[in-house]
């Protein structure tokens, strides 16, 4: 799921956050989700812009 909760997913994988960077995460990781689903508004984007554009970003930074 595009939209769902980072934490999940980070805690399958062998990166093991401390408590204080597993909170910072899920406070991005909202505000990403926010801005997900403001932009799904505005311009009708569909999950695969969405994609996209996080995919860009994330390989640009």
């Amino acid at each position: 799921m595009l939209l769902g909760s980072i934490i999940p997913y980070m805690e399958k994988i062998k990166w093991k956050l401390t408590l204080q960077e597993s909170e910072r995460m899920e406070v991005v990781w909202m505000q990403v989700k926010g801005a997900c689903e403001k932009l799904q508004e505005e311009i009708n984007a569909k999950d695969e812009d969405i994609y996209f554009f996080l995919h860009e970003m994330a390989h640009r930074y």
